[in-house]
């Protein structure tokens, strides 16, 4: 209940701040007047002339902008009673709002007689502003019930709510009340629709709001772009970037972030150093978010040394800066520099956050700095919530250990981790297969299974990778069984080519055949897979018709198409035609052959008997010939008995690498099989003087031999 007293003192509005004089001091002077009056008792509230006092005292509040005025303004109020005053109550509602006091705000809007539309909105936006949006659309409604009309900025509040929410359906309600009232074609409030229906993946609906404004500012026009970016469709924002310009509209720095990130995501280069030199013409290079964005799109193209000309000459850098130019580094490749930048970071002060170490993690396993890693995971287990809130960060750690081949360490991660997603699993899968413990791999997808978490595209080429490492057929079969389950054979092709890889790896040609013909699309992979399957298993006439078919299909090989084929010829003693497509390789398709693919003919002539021209092939070789090559040549040597080329492949072999067994070994084997005995004991002795051969090992030559 309000308070009055008899008589009227002083009237307040004289120690009221005139427009000139609304600094603090004479709010403050106001304020302790106030309160000294209302302590002293009887003050007649009644008057116009207080009432003026205060609403102007409420309006230099709001003007000064100081939470501890609005407090203490709030609570003479409430003493006596002002605070349900219909003009006054109005006022406060806002003032409470930007000091925060929601609650306080809420008090006082339950207690007037009439609330204004400022009242309303005010209360709405300070409860999606302090995380509440549930609440504040239960606000909306409450004033539509008090036939209170909302107006566009009220609605811009609304809309940030639903996204906050998620809520698609409220989203589209609100949007039926804003056309009813007919603001739908309102700039602002046309933008922030455009901008929530885009956010909820209703591209069409934010394009047909877009398309239906009357005017367009740039706020409209960032709106639709950066949901096209959003979206991944790239290269429609640039083409809305160019209408932009065209239709005569300035693009503004959020205009150059969204088509930064658009080149980013496209890995278009030229366009974003376009862009770059449009920002710097504008004078907007040196703004922060600008230039992140701008070390973030050179390191997603690739461009690290780019990104880090940008990041040096930002007079400002945050833990994003830092964060994007490690990124950067590590999608690049360059792992050192990645965790130089890391160490620079921390020794300039910032904090690393969650995506700082995700980053830092990979670069570790990239270049096996166990020891770095190590110490970024202690950093991250000061933070004993932080891998229970980030499970990106515990994939991390599994990933670098794994990386780094301490799979005991990687699977102790894994135990400790609270949440495990597919890339969880994936992480320590993909760590067995690597060091070759298919079995573990096998095990742990099991593991998998049985929790309940659906396998992904890299889980299941990872366990075809295992089966067809082990030859288990019937584990290939039931893996078969669950890509198809999962739809992923007409999905990802990565997926089929490891099907197909797998099946013939288990030996299964008709079922990789199968796998291979239902592929709506064969890359080269899918060729590649195929061929290597038939030459395996020497089915060489398979292998050369389906080079045939892979020519006519207009895929081109590589030289691992060429190792297959090499490979079946030289199961076959297909000398001639082994040559004939060496030839084809170096001639038609102008691939330069490497030196598995030189020791492939090597090991071809060799295998034939063709001695002088597998030496003659070894001296012509354009890059020097391996202790690889030169063993090739020796073990031809001993199966054909020639002790004369024997001898100078051997003289080869240990003059690249004098402590090498197998060439000790060969020789020896070559000279006691012709019965030269004395010579092969003076090849035993030199091995052991050279340090090749291990006298404790007592090396079984006959069994060698």
């Amino acid at each position: 209940m309000m308070r009055r007293w008899a008589k009227e003192p002083m009237p307040i509005c004289r120690r009221v701040p005139t427009e000139n004089q609304a600094g603090d001091f004479s709010l403050e002077e106001t304020l302790k007047f106030l309160e000294t009056r209302i302590s002293k008792g009887p003050l007649s509230l009644s008057s116009p002339s207080i009432i003026k006092s205060i609403s102007d005292i409420l309006h230099s509040c709001r003007k000064v902008k100081n939470s501890s005025y609005i407090i203490r303004i709030y609570q003479c109020m409430q003493e006596t009673g002002l605070d349900s005053h219909q003009l006054l109550g109005n006022q406060l509602v806002p003032l409470l709002v930007d000091a925060g006091k929601v609650h306080n705000a809420q008090k006082v809007l339950d207690k007037l007689p009439s609330r204004s539309e400022c009242a309303w909105t005010s209360i709405i936006n300070g409860y999606i502003k302090h995380g509440d949006p549930q609440r504040a659309l239960l606000m909306y409604g409450k004033m539509l019930k008090d036939a209170v009309q909302p107006t566009g900025y009220t609605y811009v509040s609304l809309l940030k709510a639903c996204l906050k929410l998620k809520d698609v359906e409220r989203g589209r309600h609100l949007h039926d009340d804003i056309c009813r009232q007919g603001l739908e074609k309102d700039l602002f409030v046309g933008s922030a629709l455009v901008d929530m229906f885009a956010k909820f993946d209703l591209l069409e609906k934010a394009q047909e709001v877009f398309d239906n404004l009357s005017v367009k500012d740039a706020m409209s026009w960032n709106a639709i772009i950066s949901g096209y970016v959003r979206h991944g469709r790239c290269k429609e924002a640039l083409d809305y970037y160019d209408l932009m310009q065209s239709e005569g509209i300035t693009p503004n720095i959020v205009t150059f972030v969204c088509m930064l990130k658009a080149c980013g995501n496209m890995e278009n280069s030229q366009e974003g150093r376009e862009l770059h030199a449009e920002v710097s013409r504008r004078g907007f290079d040196r703004d922060l978010t600008l230039g992140n964005t701008l070390i973030d799109m050179y390191g997603n193209c690739g461009l690290p040394m780019k990104a880090k000309d940008v990041f040096d000459k930002l007079p400002v850098r945050d833990v994003i800066s830092w964060t994007s130019l490690i990124s950067g580094y590590v999608k690049g490749g360059f792992g050192i520099e990645a965790l130089h930048s890391f160490e620079q970071m921390k020794s300039h002060g910032f904090s690393p956050d969650v995506v700082t170490f995700v980053c830092s993690l990979k670069a570790c396993g990239m270049t096996k700095s166990l020891d770095l890693g190590k110490d970024i995971h202690s950093d991250i287990m000061r933070d004993s919530k932080l891998l229970d809130k980030n499970p990106l960060v515990g994939n991390a750690l599994v990933d670098m250990y794994a990386k780094c081949g301490v799979l005991e360490k990687a699977q102790e991660v894994f135990n400790k981790l609270s949440v495990r997603d597919a890339t969880t699993w994936n992480s320590l899968i993909a760590g067995y297969c690597k060091q070759g413990l298919s079995e573990e791999a096998l095990v742990c997808f099991d593991q998998m299974s049985n929790a309940g978490v659906p396998p992904d595209a890299v889980t299941l080429s990872c366990i075809l990778k295992a089966c067809g490492n082990l030859g288990v057929a019937e584990k290939a079969r039931q893996v078969n069984e669950q890509v198809s389950n999962e739809c992923l054979m007409k999905r990802d092709l990565v997926v089929c080519n490891g099907l197909i890889d797998m099946y013939a790896k288990c030996g299964l040609l008709v079922e990789a055949q199968r796998a291979f013909d239902v592929l709506p699309v064969q890359d080269l992979v899918s060729w590649n897979s195929l061929i290597s399957g038939y030459a395996q298993v020497g089915e060489s006439d398979y292998v050369f018709s389906t080079f045939r078919k892979m020519l006519n299909n207009k895929e081109m090989p590589n030289e691992a198409t060429f190792g297959s084929i090499l490979n079946a010829c030289i199961h076959a003693g297909l000398v001639s035609k082994g040559q004939a497509y060496f030839h084809s390789m170096l001639e038609d398709f102008k691939i330069s052959p490497s030196v598995e693919l030189h020791t492939c003919i090597i090991n071809l002539l060799g295998r034939a008997g063709q001695l002088d021209k597998a030496i003659a092939f070894t001296k012509r070789m354009p890059a020097h010939p391996t202790l690889v090559v030169w063993n090739t040549v020796l073990g031809a040597c001993r199966k054909w008995s020639s002790i004369e080329f024997g001898r100078q492949a051997f003289e080869h072999a240990i003059g690249i690498e004098e402590r090498d067994a197998a060439a000790y070994v060969c020789m020896y084997n070559l000279y006691a099989d012709a019965h030269m005995l004395e010579q092969a004991k003076s090849i035993e002795v030199m091995g052991y003087m050279n340090q090749a051969l291990d006298p404790s090992s007592k090396v079984c030559w006959s069994e060698v031999g």
